[in-house]
């Protein structure tokens, strides 16, 4: 009868043995995979704030020297024929926020981007009705989307872009 016990207490400290491996190998791959995710971030950032522009932040076509126009890069065959000058950030996008309000309350909106404050990092945008306007501060922002296609909106890259394109114009 004891060769029967330490039989079953030997599958028991195989099988413990065993879950714990596969434990330790799945948080092992787990953290590899987060590092991976994290590295990738950070070298988007440092492109963004080089001055490279991914396709999830808004451009208008303008000269680099001139003040951005009002217009969005809705035709693309302006930069090939000649008409349009470089990809600029949008400083005025339209984008639909969700948000936590001074109260700590969710809150969500749609704005007409009006001025961005890089010092205190808020944004300032009106809504679609008059008198509707807005001050969220950049922490508060839980997600972002582009209101006209709904595609995701990264609020930080697009910011970092902005300081660039500021730095880039001379204005500060």
């Amino acid at each position: 009868m004891g060769f029967g016990l330490d039989l079953f207490d030997n599958a028991q400290l195989r099988l413990a043995s065993g879950l714990l491996l596969l434990l330790a190998l799945g948080g092992w791959g787990w953290r590899w995979i987060a590092m991976r995710r994290s590295a990738r971030r950070r070298i988007e950032a440092a492109r963004v704030r080089a001055g490279h522009l991914p396709n999830e932040i808004p451009t208008v076509r303008d000269g680099l020297g001139r003040p951005q126009s009002a217009a969005p890069d809705t035709l693309p065959e302006w930069f090939i024929q000649g008409k349009g000058g470089h990809a600029v950030v949008d400083e005025r996008p339209r984008i639909h926020l969700r948000y936590r309000d001074p109260q700590g309350h969710k809150a969500e909106c749609t704005l007409q981007i009006e001025q961005v404050d890089l010092r205190r990092r808020f944004i300032v945008g009106h809504g679609d009705l008059p008198g509707q306007a807005r001050v969220v501060p950049l922490h508060a922002i839980q997600s972002a989307r582009m209101a006209t296609t709904g595609q995701r909106f990264n609020v930080d890259f697009w910011f970092d872009a902005v300081k660039v394109a500021r730095r880039r114009r001379g204005d500060s």
